[in-house]
């Protein structure tokens, strides 16, 4: 890692040429490289192209904005400003150059062509407009340039970008549990899946959260609860941690988190040699960065509360997205819209809590509250989209490719002597309300969940191929349908035990392979 912060007293050659980022973090304007936050460095090598005297013109703009701006406002305003010289080979800001422009994009992608006539305007407010001609405004302004079309992935439920299925999302909680259990995870990567999936928030501000934000308390709910300060993202001006939303998380996200914690302080303490003060160990981010553990050992001891309170230690948020990203990769969960691995991104945690909340019939304004947003003009999709999720698993149900859903997570067994030559002694799987059998336990530890039900997506399950699984199938679609008649079709509630569903089917089409041989 090689930041220039100005706070800590590390090597630094002050020269004209520096300028400090709006997160804190010192550049030289004249490189072809500038480093903004942990997150995001511009490459303006392609400014030295541009004709003279514009081109210093468009460097102290973006300098402006650099200090000024979030680093990702910059640094698109730079992507965009790039595409403008490569489409149309203009080394000016030109009418023809901007008229070739946006005929050189799409009209979906005119946004861009709009980010390029913003800075120009701003470089006309700086007083940075001297060598653009005035009929490059004239033209321009007289142009309606829509935004990026929003929620499309929300509104078409698409099955590699869009929210997840019900199936997808229960069979992402169910698998990550079992692999932990198994030792298939670490505490971090399960901490960090189930932070995505509790709160639905950008990589950026899980990213942003120290450990001091998590606490017991009943300031919001009356009873102790484990509540989450989560930094906004997207404030206009706002600097790093400038507000914190509270955020509750159920008990086994606390379990998780809290042992993350536990852990992660445990190697930074390691690598000090000595223990933290309370204090140090609160400013500790929650996910640390790569070489953090390295860099924390060269800070002067005076200068480290200044090092923790900064977000240099904190992981860039592309870091924790790959994080996410492989965690999920390890679950194994085929989709059962795809047929294929499923895909994951960190906005897809997002669009289903979105989604689920919509489908409960929230308003935009509490959607628009539950995801963070400053106002509500991105969560109409939301709403728009709630009746094809509800009769979305019914349709699942008869697709064909809902044999390859994950749901089923055990092992087909020939009979109950297979079962017990694993695990002596197996605990016999009872249906009490079809008074049979279905299969065996495969561990001898206790549990509390109701079976069979839980039985078909536990991977300890050994069914047996010959018992009447298909009695079990006739039970829970029963049931489905009583469901849906007491509940006046709340298909939150009717689909409850969709996936043991899929599961059952999923048993009797392995029993049918088995036993044909």
């Amino acid at each position: 890692m090689n930041h220039d912060f100005v706070s800590f007293g590390l090597e630094n050659d002050s020269k004209v040429t520096t300028s400090l980022s709006h997160n804190g973090f010192e550049f030289d304007y004249l490189s072809s490289r500038w480093t903004l936050n942990r997150d995001v460095t511009v490459s303006v090598g392609f400014l030295d192209s541009f004709v003279q005297p514009l081109q210093e013109d468009i460097r102290e703009t973006l300098v402006f904005y650099a200090e000024t701006s979030s680093a990702n406002h910059t640094s698109n305003i730079v992507k965009q400003l790039s595409l403008y010289k490569n489409l149309t080979g203009e080394n000016d800001l030109t009418e023809k150059g901007f008229a070739s422009f946006k005929n050189k994009v799409r009209k979906k992608d005119w946004y861009r062509v709009s980010v390029v006539r913003g800075m120009i305007r701003q470089m006309r407010f700086l007083g940075l407009d001297n060598h653009i001609d005035d009929d490059v405004f004239k033209l321009t302004d007289q142009w309606t340039l829509g935004g990026n079309d929003k929620g499309v992935a929300v509104l078409t439920l698409d099955p590699e970008t869009g929210p997840f299925s019900d199936l997808e999302f229960e069979a992402i909680g169910l698998h990550a549990a079992h692999r932990y259990a198994e030792g298939g995870l670490r505490t971090d990567e399960y901490a960090c899946l189930s932070m995505f999936k509790a709160s639905g928030r950008r990589a950026v501000q899980i990213a942003s959260i120290k450990c001091k934000d998590f606490s017991y308390s009943s300031e919001y709910t009356g009873s102790p609860t484990y509540v989450v300060l989560i930094p906004k993202a997207k404030v206009r001006g706002g600097k790093f941690r400038c507000i914190l939303k509270p955020y509750a998380l159920v008990n086994s996200v606390a379990q998780v988190v809290e042992l993350h914690i536990k852990e992660q302080t445990a190697k930074v303490e390691a690598a000090l040699g000595r223990k933290m003060t309370s204090e140090e160990k609160g400013e500790l981010p929650l996910f640390i960065d790569v070489g953090t553990i390295e860099e924390i050992q060269s800070i002067n001891p005076n200068d480290m509360m200044d090092y923790l309170k900064s977000e240099l230690p904190h992981i860039k948020s592309s870091n924790l997205i790959n994080k996410l990203n492989s965690t999920v990769k390890k679950l194994k969960i085929i989709s059962e819209r795809t047929g294929e691995p499923l895909k994951s991104t960190s906005y897809r945690f997002r669009y289903t809590l979105g989604t689920r909340a919509a489908r409960e019939g929230a308003g935009t304004l509490t959607i628009a509250n539950l995801l963070d947003h400053s106002d509500t003009q991105n969560v109409e999709v939301y709403v728009a989209n709630s009746p094809e999720h509800a009769i979305y698993i019914s349709q699942i149900m008869n697709q064909p490719l809902a044999r390859y859903a994950s749901a089923f997570a055990g092992k087909l067994v020939e009979d109950e002597a297979e079962a017990n030559a694993e695990n002596t002694g197996a605990a016999r799987i009872p249906c009490r309300e079809k008074g049979c059998d279905v299969g065996s336990c495969g561990t001898s530890s206790f549990c509390q969940d109701y079976a069979p039900i839980a039985c078909y997506l536990c991977p300890k399950f050994r069914p047996w191929a010959h018992a009447p699984h298909q009695l079990i199938l006739e039970w829970l679609v029963e049931e489905r349908e009583r469901l849906k008649a007491d509940t006046n079709g709340d298909m939150q509630i009717v689909s409850i035990n969709d996936r043991a569903i899929l599961a059952v089917c999923q048993v009797i089409q392995l029993c049918k392979e088995h036993n044909n041989g």
